[in-house]
């Protein structure tokens, strides 16, 4: 091979690099590796255009070749990521420390060992490494945002909100940053800030459709606001669906505050009729599913298990279809001072999942499980002698609470079937776990499931919930407060009276109204809609339920 000829072809691939042309790289790159099997240079042009290409696989066999010539702190650092990005996450991890060990500086090395390290569960070792990269780096802002979102997991919103402010200091207009920032002001209770934030956004970029939908969520729509005029005039051309969803949501609200109930209906249709395609919902699985946890417990009901183990904080359950007051009473119950109000906790259902009950035919161990892995979660949250997990969707499990947890408190909150449904129906809830609200049919049978399925807890464990009727109790609450408190064996506090005045952070949909007095006829607001819910309606009578 003429040696001009070679510099002028590996000049020519190096070139294809910069213009991205990596297949063709790849191509030309290993011929000239054969004839040149220990060219740095050459190896970490293949090395990185597989990474680009997303072989992986190929990515991992350059860079370990390069390392077996040349150890370096980036070479390394490269290599970890691969092999994270391979799931080899022990062996990712020894590439970043050794990265580290060569340069004691590389704030990136800390960030993304810090990422590995979350993806194994070792959240505390994490945070560490984010920090360190901080330290490091001050305006390594993806080491920030990335221990924003660890934090978040435990819930230390106020931390949260100093790291995105952190962030704005270094670039004062991450949209990204401003949104979270309004969406930790909008669960710290700051309502006014959190507009100002969303308001800037839509300065910045008028087409932050999120922002959009997190504007119109908190703020009463009239006729002139000039946010809503622009929203309005969208051109819905090529937007993603994600997008319009924020649109449709927007308009829908927008349309109901202005009492236009028929634009607000046809946004809404809109909105769910996207999300019904991005659904794998099945009325029919639910079904199934409820039926599967009746027979598991025709079984297994009559088991009574011991508990050795000692327990600091008890949990309180409050359950029941999602909006139906469950977030106003532990607004309420988290003024007490022994009380923590852990919001709506995942860590039940997560941990039943991985519970193959059909399969697992000991009783007593799976009991234990639930038991133990519940508890390592919600002992790092407070040392309160309650902690409240306000998890609706709890009802379904309520048979397992009891066994696992024979200490527990249970309280359920019914509603009028109506004002439900229909609340849930015209909630655009972000869980996908709430698919069942994207239909007035799907809403409807789900209510039903629910229903039938506390009727059966009730027969089998009458004694151990305790029932708030939330129309009652929105009444007199005083007088209903006062009956849980004496339930729970606690003393009577008045401020479980300025309810309102709890500065505890509140993740739910209904954020904005646990921060104000009650309102006495919510439930009566469906009314204004009922010749719009006519479905609805029809379902919930065909399964003989009153409203």
């Amino acid at each position: 091979m003429n040696l001009n000829n070679f510099v002028q072809d590996k000049k020519f691939i190096f070139d294809l690099f910069k213009e991205k042309k990596f297949l063709r790289v790849i191509k030309l790159g290993k011929k000239f590796l054969k004839k040149n099997p220990n060219d740095l240079n050459l190896i970490y042009v293949l090395g990185l255009s597989s990474i680009n290409l997303e072989n992986f696989t190929d990515a991992e066999s350059y860079f370990k070749k390069l390392l077996l010539l040349k150890e370096t702190s980036e070479f390394y650092y490269i290599y970890g990521n691969i092999l994270k990005k391979l799931k080899n996450y022990n062996e990712a991890i020894n590439s970043f420390n050794k990265a580290i060990s060569l340069n004691s500086n590389f704030s990136e090395a800390y960030n993304n060992l810090g990422n590995t390290k979350k993806l194994i569960n070792k959240n505390d070792e994490a945070i560490d490494h984010y920090q360190k990269a901080i330290s490091i780096k001050n305006d390594n802002i993806e080491a920030h945002f990335n221990l924003a979102n660890i934090l978040k997991e435990n819930k230390k919103f106020n931390e949260i909100k100093l790291i995105y402010e952190k962030i704005l200091k270094i670039d004062k207009n991450n949209v990204i940053a401003l949104n979270d920032l309004g969406a930790v002001n909008l669960i710290l209770g700051n309502v006014k800030i959190a507009r100002k934030y969303f308001e800037k956004i839509l300065k910045i970029n008028i087409s932050h459709f999120k922002s959009y939908k997190n504007y119109t969520s908190i703020t009463k729509i009239d006729q002139k606001n000039d946010i809503f005029k622009k929203l309005e005039s969208v051109n819905l051309d090529n937007l993603s669906e994600q997008n319009k969803i924020y649109i449709f949501s927007s308009l829908s609200k927008g349309y109901f505050d202005q009492n236009k109930s028929e634009l607000g209906f046809q946004y809404l249709e809109k909105l769910n009729k996207i999300k019904i395609k991005q659904s794998n919902f099945s009325i029919n699985n639910q079904k199934k599913l409820f039926k599967s946890i009746k027979d598991f417990f025709h079984i297994n009901n009559l088991t009574n298990i011991e508990h050795q183990d000692k327990i600091k904080s008890k949990p309180i359950f409050i359950l029941g279809m999602p909006r139906s007051g469950t977030t106003l009473l532990e607004q309420i119950l988290s003024s007490h001072s022994e009380i923590y109000g852990a919001g709506e906790l995942n860590y039940l259902p997560k941990i039943i999942d991985k519970i193959n009950i059909k399969k697992h035919e000991n009783f007593t161990s799976i009991i234990k499980i639930i038991r133990s892995d519940y508890y390592k979660k919600i002992i790092k949250l407070s040392n309160k002698p309650y902690i409240i997990d306000k998890l609706p969707m709890n009802f379904r499990w309520i048979g397992f609470i009891i066994k696992a947890f024979p200490e527990a408190k249970i309280i359920h909150l019914e509603r009028n079937s109506m004002a439900v449904c229909w609340s849930n129906y015209k909630t655009n809830f972000v869980d996908s776990g709430m698919d069942f609200t994207l239909s007035q049919e799907d809403v409807a049978e789900y209510y039903a499931l629910y229903l039938d399925l506390m009727k059966f807890w009730f027969e089998k464990f009458d004694n151990k919930i305790i029932n708030i009727n939330y129309e009652k109790f929105v009444i007199d609450h005083e007088k209903g407060i006062k009956e849980v408190i004496d339930k729970l064996n606690l003393k009577w506090q008045d401020k479980l009276k300025n309810y309102d005045a709890n500065k505890r952070p509140v993740e739910t949909a209904s954020f904005l109204q646990v921060r104000n007095k009650i309102i006495k006829n919510t439930s009566e607001q469906w009314k204004k809609y009922q010749d719009y819910l006519e479905t609805m309606q029809k379902i919930l009578k065909a399964n003989n339920i009153k409203f």
